[in-house]
């Protein structure tokens, strides 16, 4: 299982516009392919402009053929034109390949919160062993579904975590109840190796 992701950045200028014609392609696309597409805004915090694409993938193939046939759709060809100049810089796809699920994977969720990092070569092993420990940590204190995605393709040696709730709300109630609990710092300081400094975060509401 593989868990595809375009991640877009509109112009503010242009957001809503923007948002129109990324909203109109993606329904084309749900309607003459095999696949289903979401699309995410930021919940309320987040890279001004930020729109994410993702879609549930079993075989990477076949999607890989799909999405071809879209791009020599003329029809979608317009649709995608329309995108184009509104965005503030080039689109970025990743492809993260499910490696652990903590919980019951169940439907896509109302809101996703995200934590990503770009691993050592030397450290990755370690990395995933620490994500996948983190999520199976994280379920056990808040019951809420938490994946580990890895990619090797468009960010090498990525890791994602991924958490499921039904609302902001249920995020944030989660959240609370990994701090009250009280050893989260102390896990993230022993899970130190194989993690980079850097490290990105979201909070994704979906809105198709």
């Amino acid at each position: 299982m593989y868990l595809w992701n375009r991640q877009f950045v509109v112009s503010p200028a242009r957001f809503w516009e923007g948002l129109e014609a990324i909203s109109t392609a993606v329904a084309y696309s749900n309607s003459n392919s095999d696949y289903d597409f979401n699309i995410w805004l930021p919940a309320g915090v987040g890279t001004l402009g930020a729109v994410g694409i993702s879609s549930q993938v079993a075989d990477f193939a076949p999607f890989a053929d799909e999405m071809a046939a879209r791009a020599a759709d003329p029809e979608f060809q317009a649709l995608g034109s329309a995108i184009g100049p509104c965005l503030a810089q080039n689109p970025e796809d990743i492809l993260n390949r499910i490696a652990h699920v903590a919980g019951d994977r169940g439907d896509v969720p109302a809101v996703s919160a995200l934590i990503g990092w770009q691993a050592h070569p030397a450290d990755l092993k370690k990395a995933i062993g620490f994500a996948v420990e983190m999520a199976e940590y994280q379920h056990g204190v808040h019951g809420h579904t938490v994946a580990v995605g890895t990619s090797m393709w468009g960010t090498p040696n990525g890791i994602t975590m991924i958490a499921s709730y039904d609302s902001v709300a249920e995020f944030e109630a989660a959240s609370d109840a990994i701090q009250a609990e009280g050893s989260f710092l102390d896990r993230m300081e022993a899970g130190a190796v194989g993690r980079a400094e850097t490290i990105q975060s979201w909070v994704m509401r979906r809105i198709i």
